[in-house]
């Protein structure tokens, strides 16, 4: 497991952070415990996902996979927000394609930012 979660019960946000190479498998563990949270599915606590150091090992054509899992879980992340520390070049390229896609889907907010400063501001407001 190269990941970590840890609730901020202050900002009510879910920090995830994962690096190394970050594969689909391990993203959806991820996703299995977030889905766990009831200050995740109840509470309605953002989640803030650092992907610094890390590297997607995820190809786009999965994209529609990705975005039928979200649909499927539709009513714990429609309105909720979701900001993607990224800094590796196919990482960002992918991420912002999700970041489309999944609020054109299913209404979940997604935005990619490069520094933890700039995707808190975000989330908190």
């Amino acid at each position: 497991m190269n990941y970590s979660i840890f609730i901020d019960k202050t900002l009510k946000i879910v920090r995830y952070k994962h690096c190394g190479l970050i594969t689909s498998d391990a993203i959806e563990e991820a996703w299995a415990e977030f889905l766990k949270m009831p200050e995740f599915t109840q509470q309605k606590f953002n989640l803030l996902s650092d992907y610094r150091n890390g590297k997607f090992d995820i190809p786009i054509d999965f994209l529609p996979e990705i975005i039928n899992f979200m649909r499927a879980i539709e009513d714990v992340v429609r309105g909720k927000k979701q900001a993607l520390i990224v800094d590796e070049p196919y990482s960002v390229a992918a991420s912002m394609l999700f970041e489309t896609e999944v609020y054109l889907k299913v209404g979940f907010k997604v935005k990619v930012f490069s520094t933890e400063k700039s995707a808190l501001k975000w989330l908190l407001s």
